[in-house]
């Protein structure tokens, strides 16, 4: 009887331990204040893992381990600007390995390790303010 109590138990837990150790979900425009800098939470996750869910821009490079995330579809090169022009409804994403990509409106949720500052992706010359590394992405 009491075994069958603990199982019962431990079964009802499962859930909430798989998302106990699941990545916080936050939504871009989480990471600004109104003024563009990074919001509370941005400085707190930096470094962590994240899921954001958004839409992939069209890939500059057929075969590419990078995209752009956009919290809506874009048809546009968001990176051939300069910081001061940057756009916070998107972010950077450099894949831990490369997947297929996916149409332009199609939703994904990409869950990666949040960084944020300005910087120049080497490979590319992109200007972000925001990146995901390490990722991957599903959809929901």
């Amino acid at each position: 009887m009491l075994r069958r109590r603990l199982l019962a138990l431990t079964a009802a837990l499962l859930p909430v331990a798989a998302l106990a150790q699941a990545p916080p979900r936050i939504r871009m425009f989480e990471l600004y204040k109104p003024d563009l800098s990074f919001s509370d939470l941005a400085k707190k996750l930096a470094g962590k893992p994240v899921t954001i869910q958004g839409f992939m821009a069209p890939h500059l490079k057929v075969e590419s381990d990078f995209f752009v995330l956009s919290n809506t579809p874009v048809e546009t090169c968001p990176f051939c600007a300069s910081e001061d022009q940057w756009i916070d409804t998107i972010i950077f994403v450099r894949m831990k390995k490369r997947q297929e990509a996916v149409r332009p409106g199609e939703l994904i949720q990409v869950v990666g390790r949040l960084e944020i500052g300005p910087q120049t992706d080497a490979a590319t010359g992109f200007v972000s303010r925001v990146r995901l590394t390490d990722a991957s992405y599903q959809r929901p």
